[in-house]
């Protein structure tokens, strides 16, 4: 059986170890043969791919957790599984959108500035993240991660949303409609957006639900860009409609120069990095060695699309 792998989002031992471990298989590291049956890939590298060439391909494993930049439907109509890395990032992404809350909570740029000009000002009154209500948009792995933090925090209470009615660990209340989605928004004290981006969730945050959020609320963007109507998340921040964004999404990605949000001082920007972890690797590798043998033994994999 051939398969291809990104072996660099792995490591080198983590790469070795596979080839050790599964000595049947036969790892490929060229795109070019079209006899391969398995591919683990980053979502780039099948982008532009034509799967009609590749007669025996039969499942694909991508090593993102986010897939709006691949052709799911496409794949499935080829008849080739397809799965995601759905708990790989979730960790490392909710204490980034804690990082995000406690720049603004703590007024971090304020006293780094302090530091500089060896300023001692304090400020009074700074906000909490007890006994606040939580609005979370998306209530898969990151999204109980970080309602899970919420509550070692003394969160009041979280709310959650998504596409179908169910109870989630850690949240208090559950919204599938339109109206609890404005409820949800209207209520928050900090309103946190950690769902996949498709035709239903595209700009989910509009001028209109914008301006359904507290004055005092805090939005953190760590699912994608285009979740948010950005143009009127800036004219909200410029006229402080809210207190502040923390995002480590735009639209697009690289943010341009030019934009407006790079000069506000109520955003806090950074590079697409929150899933950044010195553990990602090995959870890659983890999860790709228990998917390889489900395959290998003709059970689906984990977190089939």
């Amino acid at each position: 059986m051939k398969v291809f792998i990104d072996k660099k989002m792995f490591g080198r031992d983590n790469y070795q170890s596979l080839l050790d471990e599964f000595e049947q298989v036969d790892f490929i590291e060229n795109l070019d043969d079209n006899e391969v049956e398995v591919m683990i890939v980053m979502n780039s590298t099948i982008k532009n791919l034509d799967f009609k060439k590749y007669r025996n391909l039969k499942w694909i494993q991508l090593l993102m957790a986010g897939f709006d930049n691949v052709n799911i439907e496409e794949i499935k109509k080829q008849e080739i599984m397809i799965s995601n890395a759905r708990d790989i990032f979730s960790i490392s992404i909710a204490e980034d959108v804690f990082s995000k809350i406690l720049y603004f909570n703590r007024n971090t740029k304020y006293y780094l500035d302090s530091m500089k000009s060896k300023k001692w000002e304090p400020i009074k009154k700074e906000p909490e993240i007890f006994k606040s209500i939580v609005g979370i948009l998306g209530t898969g792995s990151i999204g109980q991660e970080i309602a899970k933090r919420m509550k070692a925090f003394g969160a009041q209470k979280v709310l959650g949303y998504k596409r179908t009615k169910s109870s989630v660990p850690f949240f208090d209340e559950i919204f599938t409609d339109d109206e609890g989605l404005d409820y949800l928004i209207k209520n928050s004290d900090y309103l946190i957006l950690a769902l996949p981006l498709n035709d239903e969730t595209i700009k989910i945050l509009d001028s209109r639900r914008i301006t359904l959020m507290k004055s005092n609320a805090l939005l953190i963007n760590i699912a994608r860009g285009d979740v948010i109507d950005q143009e009127a998340l800036i004219e909200a921040l410029k006229h402080k409609q809210i207190r502040g964004a923390g995002l480590d999404v735009t639209s697009p990605e690289p943010l341009p120069k030019t934009s407006e949000l790079w000069n506000l001082d109520n955003v806090f920007i950074t590079p697409h990095n929150a899933s950044s972890s010195p553990y990602m690797k090995d959870r890659l590798y983890e999860m790709t060695r228990i998917n390889l043998y489900k395959y290998l033994k003709a059970e689906k994999p984990n977190y089939i699309l």
